[in-house]
């Protein structure tokens, strides 16, 4: 298990290069905000997002694959050149950002 102050810096840290980088950051306690959310783990920092009704305003509940799979290579991206160790979760489409 990471040191509690040290998991908390990078999560700060991830918050402040995404937001940097463009991105609007939703708390992951918000319940069912939609947006990018960014939440604490034991051992990691997850970063997510979650669509928007208003991705498909006909309400056909579709589904866009190509578009969290864009976001998470961008997520990818980004975060690695910042300098963080980071991995894919292709379970639930997240990534999550280790401490180093």
């Amino acid at each position: 298990m990471a040191d509690e102050a040290a998991l908390q810096g990078l999560f700060d840290d991830v918050c402040q290069t995404l937001a940097h980088a463009g991105f609007d950051i939703a708390s992951a306690s918000a319940g069912d905000q939609t947006g990018l959310r960014v939440r604490r783990e034991p051992d990691a920092v997850a970063v997510g997002w979650v669509p928007t009704g208003e991705l498909d305003p006909a309400g056909r509940d579709a589904e866009y694959e190509g578009i969290p799979t864009a976001l998470r290579q961008a997520l990818l991206e980004i975060l690695t050149q910042a300098g963080y160790v980071v991995q894919a979760d292709r379970s639930n489409g997240e990534v999550r950002v280790l401490p180093t």
